[in-house]
């Protein structure tokens, strides 16, 4: 009988043991990555990049702008998609234009690029990819063929 009480308290003592650390240590959670940010770098300037102005509720416009790594500047790139964090916009275009728009997981918001540095951006839907003169305040458009496109460089912020 002694050593069934004995047994009962090690299992109680054990038990507790165990909650305490449940409770110093946390429930078992899991751990999110996080988010990469890039900046857009045209290829035909050092210092011109990808920036989203003029954010209404609708679309938005993309211009080339002086690269200064500010939240109008800063993309995040997950399965094909660049969303702009600070607008809630992605990259999106229907074939003729280029803008953004709030991101819907569309086939507009679709994008492949080529392998090494710089790369062509190419629009999934449309076959065409992103342009832009390399001048600050360019326009960002859509060419036709990967030899008449810019090529970009994408470059993680740090």
């Amino acid at each position: 009988m002694e050593l069934k009480g004995k047994l009962g308290r090690l299992a109680g003592a054990g038990a507790a043991i165990a909650f305490g650390s449940t409770l110093l240590a946390g429930a078992a959670t899991t751990a999110q990555a996080a988010p990469v940010y890039y900046q857009v770098i045209n290829g035909n300037s050092s210092n011109s990049c990808l920036q989203v102005v003029d954010v209404p509720t609708g679309k938005g416009n993309l211009v080339l702008g002086n690269c200064d790594r500010s939240a109008k500047q800063v993309w995040t790139i997950t399965g094909g998609v660049f969303r702009n964090p600070a607008s809630g916009h992605c990259l999106d275009g229907n074939g003729a234009d280029v803008y953004t728009y709030p991101c819907n997981g569309g086939a507009y918001q679709q994008w492949t690029t080529t392998s090494g540095s710089p790369k062509s951006i190419k629009h999934a839907w449309s076959g065409k990819y992103l342009h832009a003169s390399g001048s600050v305040g360019a326009q960002v458009v859509f060419q036709p063929t990967i030899g008449t496109a810019s090529r970009w460089v994408i470059d993680q912020v740090r």
